[in-house]
């Protein structure tokens, strides 16, 4: 419908993914269709956006269903694994190239806008980087300087000796999709990450002059 088309289309995401998107009237009704065994006790009945997520093999390991309206008394994100057998929901694992750098960023909807992307789905790339078998790595965690969870989970990441993003001071924004509502372009994005991507004592001498508290 026009309001669903609003969403996406507010949120600049590329025409090329539209058809990759879905949109239910009623989050339950749709899960227990479509896995019947989730074995979830309590879902949603909610209208939200299901992203599907598929594995190298192109096969539907699962879904997220991301609220439209983000109430404080909603999950914002709701998980489904198509089966037992899922140990792991990484969204991009069927559009990557692994014989190239792979980013990892924690939002699904974040990845859509670069090159050989992943998306963790959560406040952990560095988790999912273990579970990637490719030779170079860039981790990119929202811009939250002053979070301190974040923190803490870059820091680690940097002593994992990842390639990490250092988001320069001129980025206001809080994550990719933001940045691209701004009007910052996916190529510049793209730029920005290549010339703030850092390692080893370099990251750790950035990441020191970068974070807030």
């Amino acid at each position: 419908c026009s309001s669903d088309l609003n969403y996406i289309e507010g949120r600049r995401i590329p025409k090329e993914f539209y058809d990759k998107l879905l949109f239910t009237d009623n989050f339950k009704l749709f899960c227990d269709s479509t896995f019947p065994n989730h074995n979830k006790e309590e879902l949603p009945k909610d209208e939200r956006l299901i992203i599907p997520f598929y594995d190298e093999y192109h096969e539907l390991i699962g879904i997220a269903g991301r609220a439209l309206t983000t109430a404080d008394h909603k999950l914002r994100y709701v998980k489904i694994k198509a089966n037992d057998s899922v140990k792991n929901l990484i969204y991009g694992l069927d559009r990557i190239d692994k014989s190239l750098t792979v980013k990892i960023v924690e939002g699904e909807l974040d990845s859509v806008f670069l090159k050989n992307c992943i998306a963790s789905g959560d406040s952990a790339p560095h988790q999912t980087a273990e579970l990637i078998d490719a030779e170079n790595k860039v981790l990119v965690y929202d811009n939250e300087p002053r979070n301190k969870e974040i923190l803490k989970l870059m820091e680690k990441s940097i002593d994992l000796n990842y390639n990490i993003v250092i988001w320069p001071d001129t980025i206001e924004q809080k994550d990719i999709n933001d940045m691209v509502k701004f009007g910052i372009s996916p190529d510049e994005i793209e730029r920005i990450i290549s010339n703030n991507t850092f390692r080893g004592i370099e990251a750790k001498t950035k990441f020191v002059f970068w974070k807030r508290i």
